[in-house]
């Protein structure tokens, strides 16, 4: 899947774009895409999957989760829930700087939004809490939006820890090229993670030499390409172990490994924990589903 590059319009009446979805009137992106601003999506009910960079996991009766500026990502909408409601606030950095960053009493609602940069889902209860106030959206006028918006921002400012996705704030660089290349890299990796790949065939495909991509690759991502794919492989790979009854051993294969010790120790980095103690956790989990 290719990363699409989302133009983000905005009326110049307004400082924020808010729109409100059903399940007739869905939002219309629908692959793999970022753009420069804030997102703020709720989703009043059912489940669906979270793809976030290289982070994959379900959610069930509904969703809140914030992102930061350029970060790849699927759509969150589950289009097989009746009568559901998405609600998706993008905001600019410019209105944080040169809006919200005017009031001193907003100091601790910008380094709530400082930490969206590295991905943050809420809890049961602070969806629960702000439910009603996404829900207002839909018949609201544009001041009352903006009003409403800064409240729903003050809550989950106040709320409990939320869980941040990402362990690392990861900064893309925005520039129309570095995204058609970055674009290409990712849709390399997703089609051939099964397979061999190294960064001589990666800059081949995208025009530079071996040094200028690694180069390329650590300011766009900043990491380095071994890195990415290594999370980028173990995250499939928790893909395989949520949703197949699947050996440790064929996992490891599917995700292009071809060596037991190096797999557990790349599984045991991003998971803190060796891949048979997850497996063994996960069959514990659904024992007691049943």
């Amino acid at each position: 899947m290719k990363i699409a590059y989302e133009q983000i319009y905005l009326d110049r009446s307004t400082s924020l774009k808010i729109e409100t979805y059903t399940d007739k009137s869905q939002c219309g992106i629908v692959s793999w895409h970022l753009h420069p601003e804030y997102e703020l999506v709720f989703i009043q009910s059912g489940k669906g999957s979270i793809q976030i960079e290289t982070h994959f996991e379900n959610y069930e009766d509904g969703l809140l989760v914030f992102l930061g500026p350029n970060m790849p990502h699927m759509p969150f909408g589950n289009k097989e829930t009746n009568n559901t409601i998405e609600v998706v606030a993008q905001f600019s950095e410019r209105f944080v700087q040169e809006k919200l960053a005017l009031f001193p009493e907003f100091e601790k609602l910008l380094k709530f939004i400082e930490t969206s940069k590295r991905g943050i889902i809420f809890s049961k209860k602070t969806h629960k809490k702000v439910a009603k106030n996404f829900l207002k959206f839909a018949k609201q006028n544009k001041t009352e939006k903006l009003l409403n918006f800064i409240n729903i921002l003050d809550t989950l400012s106040n709320c409990e820890e939320p869980r941040k996705i990402l362990k690392n704030k990861h900064t893309l660089d925005l520039s129309k090229l570095s995204i058609e290349r970055f674009s290409k890299i990712y849709t390399y990796i997703n089609d051939h993670y099964d397979q061999e790949i190294r960064s001589e065939t990666l800059a081949q495909h995208i025009g530079l030499t071996p040094n200028s991509f690694c180069r390329m690759f650590k300011r766009v991502t900043n990491r380095n390409f071994i890195d990415f794919l290594n999370e980028f492989r173990i995250k499939k790979a928790e893909e395989y172990f949520n949703h197949q009854d699947i050996t440790i051993s064929e996992v490891m294969y599917k995700c292009g490994f071809n060596d037991p010790s190096y797999f557990s120790k790349q599984f045991k980095k991003y998971n803190n924990q060796s891949p048979s103690r997850y497996l063994r956790q996960l069959k514990q989990e659904r024992s007691l589903e049943v």
